[in-house]
């Protein structure tokens, strides 16, 4: 028991020198937080959207939620998302403040999501307007406008659902030999919903669409309380 005693003490040094990756055989490539951020509006709470840069590389122009990479520096995914939310948006992190942690989400291009919702509640009350987005000054670099909408919209309608079909194949290297119970004619095959949003002149689709509806079908009925 000693010889094993004395490995578990080296592998509880060895991981705790540094924080976990990704196996880069694993099925997820990316890993961001996104911050679903509350505001106050004329006609009750109001969720806060960016449309993308179109100066970025990945999906310019789409429409998204504040986020991004975790950095060595965040404590954890959350941390991560309001600094990622500060920075876009240009607002001090401490007028963000988190409310919890919602589904994550594993997107099929590899993508894994973490998302979190919060309330924009800064020191000064009297900045807490209906327009105080709209004097925000966000990073031009990767956001190229701001918007939000009253929750009460998406309580009123449903999205529009299109259906995305997802195969895989396995290449002629695929050692059929070593799993006889595989069909080496049957691919794997997968049906998923995309949801879409029109709010006005802005869709609202893909991974954002799909963590907004799961944040709708969680907590709608209790949101409408307040929207």
């Amino acid at each position: 028991m000693n010889g094993l005693h004395a490995m578990a003490a080296w592998i509880q040094q060895e991981t705790s020198a540094r924080r976990p990756g990704l196996d880069q055989t694993g099925v997820v490539m990316r890993t961001a937080s996104v911050l679903l951020l509350l505001l106050p509006g004329k006609n009750g709470p109001e969720l806060l959207f960016e449309v993308r840069s179109g100066k970025l590389g990945w999906q310019p122009g789409d429409i998204c939620f504040p986020g991004g990479r975790r950095e060595s520096s965040d404590r954890n995914y959350a941390a991560a998302a309001v600094r990622e939310a500060s920075e876009e948006l240009g607002v001090p992190y401490k007028d963000i403040q988190l409310c919890g942690t919602l589904d994550f989400f594993a997107a099929h291009n590899g993508f894994m999501v973490y998302p979190f919702v919060g309330i924009w509640n800064p020191e000064k009350i009297s900045e807490a307007t209906d327009t105080g987005y709209r004097q925000w000054n966000y990073n031009r670099d990767e956001v190229a406008e701001l918007f939000a909408v009253p929750l009460s919209w998406f309580l009123h309608h449903e999205p529009r659902i299109g259906t995305a079909h997802i195969q895989v194949t396995r290449k002629d290297d695929f050692p059929f030999e070593l799993v006889p119970h595989l069909d080496p004619h049957k691919d794997f095959h997968q049906e998923y919903p995309i949801y879409f949003y029109q709010y006005g002149d802005k869709v609202i689709w893909g991974m954002t669409a799909a963590i907004l509806h799961s944040f709708l079908e969680r907590f709608g009925k209790g949101l409408a309380d307040f929207a």
